[in-house]
């Protein structure tokens, strides 16, 4: 028997490596080429595409997005009056919409849901879980324990009800897409939204696990994550940021999001460089990508019972 500290298939691995090696320039060039060349977007005329957090801000440009291009879209929101206003801008415009309340942190009221989207308008084509709780607090605060649940609930918790109510018949049909909408957030511990990260950081390990499960299935079922920058959605959380970059405006931000959906890729920033680049920054020894964030910070202000807290453990 072989040593204990010896890999199974030993040679095999040596080859394997080497193909590997082979392989590694050839495929980088080749990456990079595609950059250069544009990907055919796919058409989305007639398919059903439900969309959370459709009530407002990025969910209601995408929504707005794909009703123009012809698709029969299921807003979802739990603001009724908001969800409404976006499904009636859709049909406005001569589209197809149809507004849905939901709370899709309760694993009940997601099947309902989609028993009523796919009696209205027909079995999901494109799943887009965009809605989430964006606001952040001190990591010891001892009054945000039902904010942590609930932030966990709707932007982590509610992507897996959902996927796993939905994916099913995208399997039956062999077609689909599952999309989620992570952030950049996800790639750098910001002081301040220690909660939010860890549900952004754990869509981006699911994802990255749901698309090599669906390799099992041998299924044209696709999966996309988006990791965007601060987007301009909301006053109130933009007068709590410090940042260097300007944040996103909307139409910019859905711009991009739909051309990355269109195409179906797998994962992709917004703006498209900023993951590469973040990768790289990653690679750094501790002080350089201390220096790196200094200069491109990213701090996000304290509330007044914040600072009585620091005030309370600071040396």
């Amino acid at each position: 028997m072989p040593p204990n500290n010896m890999p199974a298939d030993p040679l095999k691995m040596v080859l394997q490596l080497a193909v590997f090696v082979l392989l590694l320039v050839p495929g980088i060039l080749w990456a990079i080429l595609k950059k250069f060349v544009p990907a055919k977007p796919k058409c989305v005329k007639g398919q059903v595409v439900l969309i959370t957090g459709a009530a407002r801000g990025i969910g209601r440009e995408l929504a707005t997005s794909f009703g123009r291009l012809g698709a029969k879209v299921a807003c979802v929101d739990i603001d009724e009056s908001g969800n409404h206003e976006t499904a009636q801008i859709i049909k406005d415009c001569g589209g197809v919409a149809t507004s849905y309340i939901c709370d899709i942190s309760k694993k009940e009221q997601i099947k309902d849901l989609h028993a009523k989207v796919r009696a209205d308008l027909g079995p999901v084509d494109i799943l887009i879980n965009n809605a989430g709780i964006v606001w952040g607090h001190l990591y010891i605060d001892p009054a945000k324990d039902q904010f942590i649940t609930d932030q966990v609930n709707v932007n982590l918790m509610a992507h897996i009800w959902m996927n796993r109510e939905i994916l099913p018949s995208m399997l039956e049909r062999n077609r689909g897409q599952i999309v989620a909408m992570s952030s950049m957030s996800s790639m750098s511990g910001v002081a301040g939204i220690s909660t939010y990260s860890v549900t952004k950081w754990g869509l981006n390990g699911m994802m990255e696990c749901l698309h090599n499960e669906l390799k099992l299935f041998n299924t044209d079922v696709k999966t996309t994550n988006i990791l965007p920058y601060f987007v301009e959605t909301n006053p109130k959380v933009s007068s709590f940021l410090d940042i260097r970059l300007p944040e996103i405006p909307v139409h910019v931000a859905g711009r991009q999001m739909m051309k990355g959906i269109l195409e179906e890729q797998r994962i992709f920033s917004v703006p498209g460089h900023m993951l590469t680049l973040v990768s790289m920054i990653r690679l750094l020894p501790d002080n350089l990508q201390m220096l790196f964030n200094n200069i491109f910070h990213v701090k996000i202000l304290k509330e007044a019972s914040d600072e009585l807290i620091i005030n309370k453990y600071k040396r």
